[in-house]
This record gives structure tokens, C-alpha cells and sequence, in this order.
């Protein structure tokens, strides 16, 4: 894909993404006192979209990691997103948004505007770091496009599996900087000599 196909892909996704918050804030209460409260302590614009990544074609499941310990699962066989509290079977045309409540009730949640409301996965609220309340969306464009993308989140987000095209994969989302990451990396080499 050209430079220039990536950037008219974001600014799609990005349009995309301001529709759904739009009509989910219209829609759903929970979802949108967990928007207002978040954008009062970062900011309006924080909530954007860096760098997504296609889940099709990955082996089934993907692993999502949200803050430090909360994982879902993506099976890309299925078009399914699962914890283990609930599911969802994502439908094509369609954006979602997931997060978590506030106040805080441990769960973390994927909403959408077609009236999807699931709770997914519990968290641990003692964790130093959970999931953010508008933490990440899941675009199911066509059978070629499902993208994923952490919303810029207080967070992060860590994903691991495998694509029947490019390997295995390892994508962190880091709230931090080059500089200064907030989720430290360690690679242990284990390869066995002969």
C-alpha cells in the first residue's frame, strides 16, 4: 500500500471514529459519562487514532492486553471478540469503541452504535494500571478490512498473535514516549546451540 493510501486510510478511520463517538454519545449514557469524564482529564483531542493494525488473516486468537493484566481475545475465524464475561460477534460496517466504565465497576466494556453494549473481561482495580475509559476501537470495514487501534490511551495496549501473511507479531501501544516508555520491553534470547 503507498504513503499515500495509508494517510487516506487513517483519515478515514479517523472520521469514522469522531461518527461513532458522536453517535454513541447520543445513544448510550454509560458511554458517554465515561467520554465526558475522560476527555475533562485529557483532553478533547487526546482521543485519536495512531497506527492500526489489520487483524485479518491472524491465527486464531489474538491476545489483547489493556493497561497491565486485562486480556481479551480477537478470533479472526469467527469475526468474534471474547472475555471472559461476554462476547460479541462483530458485524461487518460496523465501529466499536472499548473501555470502561466510570465510576469504576472492574469490567471492561465494547460498545457500539448499532446498540451493542457487552461486557467483556473483568479488570483488577488494584493493578497501578487499568484499562482507560475510551481505550480502543475495532473497525470491521469489509471481509479484507477489520483494524484495530488503541485510541492514544492512558494505558496501552499490547497485542500478540500471529498473521498467516507476516508471522508472528508483538504490537505494544506504548502511552509513553521513545524516551521515555511507560511499558518496559525485556527480550530473553533462548535460542539453542548445537
Amino acid at each position: 500500500m503507498s504513503a499515500q493510501n495509508q494517510l487516506d486510510q487513517l483519515d478515514s478511520l479517523k472520521e469514522s471514529l469522531a461518527k461513532t463517538i458522536e453517535a454513541l454519545r447520543s445513544s448510550n449514557p454509560a458511554f458517554e459519562h465515561a467520554y465526558e469524564t475522560y476527555i475533562q482529564q485529557y483532553g478533547r483531542d487526546t482521543v485519536s487514532i495512531i497506527d492500526p493494525i489489520n487483524l485479518v488473516d491472524t491465527v486464531d486468537p489474538v491476545i489483547l492486553v489493556f493497561g497491565r493484566n486485562t486480556a481479551i481475545r480477537y478470533f479472526d475465524s469467527k469475526k468474534l471478540i471474547s472475555g471472559s464475561f461476554g462476547s460479541l460477534n462483530l458485524k461487518q460496517g460496523t465501529e466499536y469503541i472499548i473501555g470502561r466504565r466510570q465510576p469504576q465497576d472492574s469490567k471492561l466494556m465494547i460498545w457500539s452504535p448499532k446498540g451493542d453494549e457487552v461486557e467483556l473481561e473483568g479488570y483488577n482495580p488494584e493493578v497501578g494500571i487499568i484499562p482507560s475509559r475510551i481505550h480502543a476501537t475495532i473497525v470491521f470495514r469489509d471481509d479484507r478490512h477489520i483494524f484495530f487501534a488503541d485510541l492514544v490511551s492512558s494505558s496501552g495496549t499490547v497485542l500478540i498473535g500471529e498473521s498467516k501473511r507476516q508471522a508472528a507479531f508483538v504490537r505494544v501501544y506504548d502511552p509513553g514516549s521513545a524516551e521515555f516508555p511507560r511499558i518496559k520491553l525485556t527480550r530473553v534470547y533462548t535460542s539453542r546451540k548445537d
